[in-house]
């Protein structure tokens, strides 16, 4: 397959990425993997593309990119309502000779881990090195070389790829060659640069309609009384994680309602876990959440606050 082949197999990669839901994303659900308390999850669903040069695209959904080092280096941006992923970058390889090794290495704990490799079809594979409790399927398609990675409940996970480039023909022409062949590849990086910069503005945007809407809920916030707190709701508290408990005693203390964005910042619970905790407080029915324009108000249920405790 040629360069200029795969240059088009990127592009059209790269508009899928942006246009369709990433792996295992739907809109606003998406499956989340829950602990035995039902209260921790973390997922990492990435696809990365790699190119002759070495460079890769890494498009996908994680709930939290603390554990991807790479990012320290990589021209990238993370949506925060959507957890999606878009990073460029070209420190996920090294070449020594003519062996490159892609090395892909995320520092957390991950109930669900999902990555997916796409090489040029006409690499020579080595070997495929993977952290305890992960496997691995190759396969062909759409003209690449398919890596699939996956595991569950796996600890600072640890994928390497040993591969080869096919050898050049050629002398003198060669160095034309490789220069034509790189410009697609310098287009490709641009158009990439260029999705990335819409994408911003757009996200800056919704951030500056969002933050007028939280204003709006604010100025139409109902105060409510000091809420008493029962034996009943202490059992319940009880029952509840560090985070959980700030959360809940966080909305007794405003009065059993406040925005997403007030709580996130009165309890400093980083917004991508945030919204699982809230989830999970939902469905154990200690919360409800109220969509209010491009925000969301939380309050405490009516169940919770009824003062009967429960299950």
């Amino acid at each position: 397959m040629s360069k200029v082949n795969l240059v088009q197999l990127l592009v059209t990669l790269i508009a899928i990425a942006i246009t369709v839901p990433v792996l295992g994303y739907n809109g606003d659900a998406y499956y989340a993997p829950l602990d035995a308390n039902e209260t921790y999850f973390n997922q990492l669903m990435l696809t990365i593309y790699v190119d002759e040069t070495g460079k890769a695209l890494v498009t996908g959904y994680m709930d939290e990119i603390e554990g991807l080092s790479f990012l320290k280096t990589a021209q990238y941006l993370y949506e925060n309502d959507t957890h999606q992923l878009y990073a460029l970058t070209n420190s996920l390889t090294s070449k020594e000779g003519d062996l490159w090794a892609l090395n892909f290495t995320a520092t957390s704990y991950y109930t669900d881990y999902h990555t997916v490799f796409y090489l040029p079809k006409e690499v020579q594979l080595g070997q495929i090195t993977c952290s305890t409790g992960l496997t691995h399927l190759v396969s062909v398609s759409n003209e690449s070389l398919v890596i699939e990675i996956q595991g569950y409940d796996v600890e600072s996970p640890v994928v390497t790829i040993g591969y080869q480039q096919p050898l050049k023909e050629g002398g003198g022409v060669e160095g034309r060659s490789s220069l034509r062949s790189l410009l697609p590849v310098i287009a490709v990086i641009g158009l990439v640069l260029l999705l990335i910069i819409l994408v911003a503005t757009k996200k800056r945007r919704r951030a500056k309609e969002g933050e007028e809407d939280v204003r709006r809920a604010e100025a139409t916030h109902l105060e409510k009384g000091e809420i008493e707190i029962t034996p009943e709701m202490t059992r319940v508290i009880e029952t509840l994680t560090e985070r959980e408990r700030a959360i809940v005693k966080a909305l007794i203390k405003h009065h059993g309602e406040m925005t997403q964005a007030d709580l996130r910042y009165e309890t400093e619970i980083p917004k991508s876990s945030l919204t699982g905790i809230l989830r999970a407080l939902e469905r154990r029915k200690i919360i409800k959440k109220k969509e209010w324009g491009r925000t969301n108000v939380i309050e405490l249920s009516d169940w919770f606050l009824s003062k009967k405790g429960g299950q």
